[in-house]
C-alpha cells in the first residue's frame, strides 16, 4: 500500500515565484501527488513504480430523475454523480480508474521534489513607511519556508541551501535575509497554513518619498492640454534591494491615509520610481514658437504652458543636448543626451526653454 509521510514540520520549502523545491524525509512507498516530481533522494537505491488501478461500478442502478450532463458516454449529475454504460447494464461509478506513481526506495530517505506554489510580492506605501508583505502558497501546509529571487530557469540546477539558516529566527527579526551568487534568498523560518495562501508582513522600512507630476516634453511639435504623469520617487536608507511587485499607494489627505492607486513596482535597488497614474495636479501643453536647423543640428525654442499645483519634473531626451536654457525651474540632470528640470508650480506658469540637439 502507498503511504504519504504525515509530518511535514521538518520539511524545507524554497519558494520561487511560480513553483519551488521542497526537501523532506519519507517513507519507502510515498505517493507522488500528480503535480510533484523527484529531483534527487538520499537513498542508495531508488524508482518511480506506476500503478494502474481498474474503475469500480455498482450494479444494477436505475437513473434517478435528475438533471444530467452527457460527456465521452458518461452521465454526470450536478452533484458530481456519474453513471455510464457496461457489458452488463447501466452502472454507477463507485471510483473512476486512476494512476499512482509510487516512490520505491532502499529506506527512509531524504528527497528533493519540484513541487507547484509560489509566492507574490506586494507593497503598501502609506507617507515615508513602505511595508512589505509576501503571499505564500504550498503544496504542504507546515515547512520551514525560504524564499529566492533567483530566475526561475536557474532553479532545477542551482539550489544552495545552508544548513546553517535552519533556526527559529529571534523574536525581534523574525527573517533574515541572505544574497547567494546574485539573488537574494530571505528565510522566513517555520510557518503553519501554507496551504491557505496566508499572507506575512514582512518588514516596515522607512523610505524617502516624494511625489511629483512628471512629463516627457515632445518638443518637435506643438501640443494641447493633457495631464501630467503621476510618479512616486522612493530611496531606501543603507542601499536597500527591493523585489518588484504590486504596491497599494496612499496619500494623507486631510489627516487620513486614503488610498489613491495602485501600480505594478520594478525592482528596487537604492532609489525607483512608480508610475502611478495619469495626474490630476498639473496639465501641461506645448507651443514650439522656432524649430530651426542649422548645420547638422537643430534649434528649438517654446514655451511650456502648466496649470494647477505641485512639484514637477520636466524630462528631455535629444541627441547631443547643448545650450539648454530655461526661464523657471533648476536643471537637476544635464547630459549629452538627457536632462531633467524640476519646479514648483502654482496656478499658472509658462516655461521659455531653448536647446539645440543633433539631427
Amino acid at each position: 500500500m502507498a503511504k504519504k509521510s504525515k509530518d511535514t514540520s521538518s520539511a524545507v520549502r524554497v519558494l520561487f515565484a511560480s513553483r519551488g523545491l521542497l526537501y523532506m524525509s519519507v517513507d519507502d512507498g510515498f505517493a507522488l501527488p500528480e503535480d510533484w516530481n523527484v529531483m534527487l533522494t538520499t537513498a542508495r537505491k531508488w524508482y518511480i513504480e506506476t500503478r494502474k488501478s481498474q474503475a469500480k461500478y455498482q450494479i444494477p442502478v436505475e437513473l434517478p430523475p435528475v438533471i444530467y450532463q452527457i460527456f465521452k458516454e458518461k452521465l454526470t449529475t450536478e452533484d458530481g454523480q456519474k453513471y455510464v454504460n457496461t457489458d452488463f447494464g447501466l452502472a454507477k461509478v463507485v471510483e473512476d480508474w486512476k494512476t499512482e506513481r509510487i516512490l520505491r526506495m532502499s529506506s527512509k530517505s531524504e528527497v528533493l521534489f519540484r513541487v507547484p506554489g509560489g509566492y507574490r510580492v506586494y507593497y503598501t506605501l502609506k507617507g515615508n513607511m513602505l511595508d512589505q508583505f509576501f503571499e505564500i502558497n504550498s503544496p504542504v501546509d507546515k515547512a520551514y519556508v525560504i524564499l529566492s529571487t533567483a530566475s526561475e530557469e536557474q532553479y532545477e540546477t542551482r539550489v544552495f541551501y545552508d544548513k546553517s539558516m535552519e533556526r527559529e529566527a529571534p523574536e525581534d527579526e523574525w527573517y533574515r535575509e541572505y544574497d547567494t551568487n546574485g539573488r537574494k534568498l530571505s528565510v522566513l523560518g517555520n510557518l503553519e497554513g501554507l496551504k491557505n495562501g496566508i499572507h506575512i508582513r514582512n518588514k516596515s522600512l522607512q523610505v524617502t518619498r516624494r511625489d511629483i507630476n512628471f512629463i516627457s516634453l515632445r518638443y518637435s511639435y506643438s501640443y494641447d492640454w493633457e495631464p501630467a504623469d503621476y510618479v512616486i520617487e522612493v530611496k531606501t536608507d543603507e542601499g536597500e534591494e527591493l523585489p518588484a511587485g504590486k504596491v497599494y499607494v496612499f496619500s494623507d489627505t486631510d489627516g487620513k491615509n486614503i488610498p489613491i492607486g495602485f501600480a505594478n513596482m520594478w525592482d528596487i535597488r537604492e532609489e525607483g520610481t512608480i508610475s502611478l497614474s495619469k495626474s490630476w495636479q498639473i496639465y501641461h501643453s506645448w507651443t514650439l514658437t522656432k524649430s530651426t536647423k542649422a548645420g547638422e543640428r537643430m534649434y528649438i525654442n517654446g514655451v511650456l504652458n502648466l496649470r494647477g499645483n505641485g512639484l514637477t519634473k520636466v524630462e528631455i531626451y535629444a541627441k547631443g543636448l547643448e545650450n539648454l536654457t530655461v526661464s523657471d525651474g533648476t536643471i537637476v540632470k544635464l547630459g549629452a543626451d538627457y536632462s531633467e528640470i524640476e519646479l514648483s508650480v502654482s496656478k499658472t506658469t509658462k516655461v521659455h526653454i531653448s536647446f539645440d540637439y543633433l539631427i
